[in-house]
């Protein structure tokens, strides 16, 4: 794992000592400790224990409440996975919380042993309709696309209290996510339970499951247009982002949606893509400085800006 700099590296170094505080609090045999990931989330094995903690860590700086997220997150992945679909499932050998332990918020969840497999675009897609079918008539309180609504505007405030970014940026983001709030009125289909940042990278192969999907933490309602906005804007190749919405449509039983019907929500992920980036370029700057600049270029100069 690339080592982190900045910021996130202390705010890492708490929350690894946070899960092993917690896993004592609870009683999970957990004196290996092993780190899978330390950017928007720490991600740590609580070894022996078959347990991994997501620590959020990357993501509460920029959330009024990281404690809500990871609690819809459980919510929702244990739903699914009662119904046999296809997710990483909340731990049963403790109380998957989220728990509160040293400021941070934490969940707790089984341990996965994914292959070196890496899905298909069509894959992707059909793995995605079967997350859909799934969570189907949960209820949980999941908020309405808190995705571009709630990550977006919390995002922007957090950079305007820190005065990470400039007055001038800070109005120009607040235009930009007005005009996209705007243009998602009243677009794309009835509410499901949606993923929320439904991409191939969030997708891991195992051998006792096949494929199931992890980091639901952005989970909400509405319009499948959202995850199949994401699904297809994560491939750089136009053709692979056609295969996975076919792979879609296919076992969804439904068509593949039209470019101009993605519009609103691509422009919407684009805009979350880049507060996200920008809140963790102060956070971890050698990783994101480069991409938070560029998509900031790209979603200030994109269609309406020019009103602002």
């Amino acid at each position: 794992m690339q080592e982190i700099d900045g910021p996130l590296a202390e705010l890492n170094r708490q929350g690894l000592a946070a899960a092993t505080a917690l896993a004592r609090r609870l009683g999970l045999p957990a004196g290996d400790p092993v780190v899978l990931s330390g950017r928007g989330n720490l991600l740590v094995r609580l070894a022996p224990a078959p347990v991994v903690a997501r620590v959020a860590t990357g993501s509460a700086w920029s959330r009024a409440d990281p404690f809500a997220w990871l609690t819809r997150e459980v919510a929702v992945a244990r739903y699914i996975a009662d119904r046999g679909g296809p997710v990483v499932a909340p731990t049963t050998a403790a109380e998957p919380g989220p728990h509160r332990q040293d400021g941070f918020a934490i969940s707790l969840w089984e341990c996965a042993r994914p292959s070196g497999r890496q899905p298909g675009p069509a894959e992707t897609g059909a793995a995605l309709a079967a997350l859909h079918e799934a969570a189907r008539d949960c209820p949980a309180e999941l908020g309405e696309l808190s995705t571009a609504r709630e990550q977006v505007s919390e995002g922007i405030d957090a950079l305007d209290r820190t005065a990470i970014a400039d007055p001038e940026t800070v109005a120009a983001l607040r235009a930009a996510h007005a005009r996209v709030l705007a243009g998602l009125a009243g677009a794309g289909s009835a509410p499901v339970v949606l993923h929320g940042d439904a991409h191939a990278g969030n997708l891991l192969w195992t051998a006792a499951r096949g494929f199931v999907w992890t980091d639901l933490e952005e989970t909400c309602r509405g319009p499948v247009e959202w995850d199949l906005a994401t699904l297809s804007r994560a491939y750089q190749d136009p053709d692979a982002g056609q295969a996975a919405l076919r792979g879609y449509a296919a076992r969804a039983g439904g068509h593949v949606p039209g470019v101009m019907t993605l519009v609103p929500f691509v422009r919407a992920r684009e805009l979350e893509g880049a507060v996200w980036s920008l809140c963790m370029a102060h956070l971890y700057p050698a990783r994101y400085r480069e991409v938070a600049a560029q998509l900031l270029a790209m979603v200030l100069a994109g269609p309406g800006a020019q009103g602002r």
